[in-house]
Order: structure tokens, then C-alpha cells, then sequence
């Protein structure tokens, strides 16, 4: 087994794409959105997880400077390294009903630190006090035998040797079987929209305890009911990623999974070379902060 890992940051011109999609101020133009990816690689054991900060889009809404460093990057931080501890620790007698306490673990490391910063579920009011929170995913290898865990557009993919996607983790809004209460605000304001979803929607149950939107790590004990996990099988010479969604567009391109098949000796420069190109055509597609762990069984 091998692996490979890369995480690059958001490319100028991805940012100047969506500061002018989205209609916010020049003034994000000219500075450095800071690190919200992060990813983690046991030193023991074969053990991988990434996490995503999520965007805080109330800032740039709101026209206020982004915080440098960003509270979602450290909970994408956070939540990694205690995955990690966690699973290292459950390594030797791994089984599935790990997944969920490693995942666990990781979200209330996450819910220690929102409530230091005064994030609770009695103080938010989703805008100007709201949840830090990230997406993850997490692949412990045990011979040919993948276990894996993710939660919203944090993902694990598994390609036989070929390159054919055999299999994907969900999709974040996979998990809904019910309805969420009405949107009763301004539908041209994107921040009642957004107010409506974070509290909604994000980690939602309703009183059946039916979930009613998706799941980000935030450190609410209803995140975990969003958990996707399970394990399979890798024969030799298949690929196992672990991607932010960043590289979800990526794992899309043949061109792009047969530089893993055929894992030259310059395989960085070889992925910072085609991460450039596809910018270039698309910067809004392939221009995000992105993270990737490539595992060749």
C-alpha cells in the first residue's frame, strides 16, 4: 500500500470567480482567504482523515473583514486530530461500530471549542453568533478490508485498478425524510434564506426525530444522526481517496485517475500540472481550496 496527499489552497482566480458571482465586495479581491481544509495521516497506523471548514459566508454578506485565521479551519483542525487519537487508539481491534465514536469523539472536540467561543445551542442565533463547523471524512485500512466514515461533501471514493468508480459516500442532503418547517421570509435576501437553513435544516430533526436537512460537524449531538460509514473490500492496485469537494469535480476527469494508475515518480508535479490546466478552463469548477488522500492498495 501507498498513498498520496495534497492540499491546495484557493486559487486567485477562483476568487475573483466567485466574489463576482456572488455579488460581494472588491475588497476580497485583494486578500488571502485563509486555510479552512484540513487533513490528518496516522504515523502508526494506516489511518486518513480530511475536514472542511465551512465557508463563513455572514462575513462577506455582511461586508465585514473574513477572520484570519479562520474559527472553521480550526474546527476542521480540531475535529482531525482527535479522529485520529480516537482511532489509533481502536486500531487493533477495529470494527465498524468504531467509525461512529471516532466521529464522535471528533464532534465533541468541536463542541468544546464552539461553546469556549460562546456557541451554544441556548446562545446561537445563526448569523452573528453561529456554530463553527466543518464536513469530514475519515479510511482506516486493514488489509484489504476499508473502513470509512463521512459526513456532508467530505468524501471516500473507491476505483477498482482500472479506474471505474466502484463506489462513492453520500451526498449531504441524502439522508432527509421529512419536510423542514416553511421559509416564511424575504425570498430575495440571502441571509433570511441562509438564517432559515442553519437553523433548519443543518443538523435538523424534527420532533419524530426524522432528519430534515444535513449534517456538519458543529459539536450538536444530532450531527452524528448524519453519519455515513460502512467498509469493503480493495483488491491490489485499487484506488481509495479521502477529498474535500473541492477535488470532487476532479475524481470526475478519467485523465485525472490515471495519473494514480499510473504513479510516476513526479506524481506532485504531475497533479499541481493538471490542477492548473482545469483552473485555467474553469477556475469556478476547479479553483476551491481542495484536499486529497489517494490510497493504492
Amino acid at each position: 500500500m501507498k498513498y498520496f496527499s495534497v492540499l491546495e489552497p484557493a486559487s486567485q482566480k477562483f476568487v475573483e470567480a466567485y466574489v463576482r458571482k456572488s455579488g460581494l465586495d472588491e475588497k476580497y479581491l485583494h486578500k488571502t482567504h485563509p486555510q479552512e481544509d484540513y487533513f490528518c495521516i496516522s504515523k502508526k497506523y494506516p489511518i486518513f482523515v480530511v475536514a472542511d471548514g465551512v465557508t463563513l459566508i455572514q462575513y462577506p454578506i455582511d461586508n465585514k473583514d473574513y477572520p484570519n485565521p479562520s474559527p472553521a479551519g480550526d474546527v476542521a483542525r480540531i475535529f482531525c486530530e482527535k479522529a485520529l487519537e480516537e482511532a489509533e487508539a481502536r486500531y487493533e481491534k477495529f470494527n465498524e461500530s468504531d467509525i461512529k465514536e471516532i466521529f464522535r469523539a471528533g464532534n465533541e472536540a468541536a463542541g468544546k471549542y464552539n461553546a469556549e467561543h460562546g456557541r451554544t445551542k441556548e446562545t446561537v442565533d445563526y448569523w452573528d453568533t453561529d456554530f463553527y463547523a466543518a464536513t469530514a471524512a475519515f479510511v482506516a485500512v486493514k488489509e484489504n478490508q476499508i473502513y470509512w466514515g463521512s459526513i456532508c461533501d467530505s468524501y471516500v471514493m473507491h476505483f477498482d485498478k482500472e479506474g471505474k468508480l466502484l463506489f462513492k459516500s453520500p451526498e449531504c442532503n441524502s439522508f432527509i425524510e421529512a419536510e423542514s418547517p416553511n421559509f416564511t421570509g424575504d425570498p430575495n435576501s440571502r441571509k433570511e434564506k441562509t438564517i432559515y437553513t442553519w437553523k433548519n435544516k443543518r443538523n435538523g430533526v424534527n420532533g419524530n426525530g426524522e432528519r430534515t436537512g444535513y449534517g456538519v460537524i458543529t459539536g450538536e449531538s444530532e450531527a452524528l444522526l448524519y453519519l455515513a460509514s460502512g467498509s469493503f473490500e480493495a483488491d491490489k492496485g485499487d484506488l481509495v481517496s479521502v477529498l474535500t469537494d473541492g477535488f470532487e469535480e476532479y475524481m470526475n476527469l478519467p485523465e485525472f485517475i490515471s495519473l494514480f494508475k499510473k504513479w510516476p515518480e513526479n506524481l506532485e508535479q504531475q497533479i499541481k500540472k493538471f490542477s492548473i490546466e482545469e483552473i485555467d478552463k474553469d477556475p469556478y469548477k476547479f479553483g476551491h481550496e481542495r484536499t486529497l488522500i489517494m490510497i493504492k492498495s
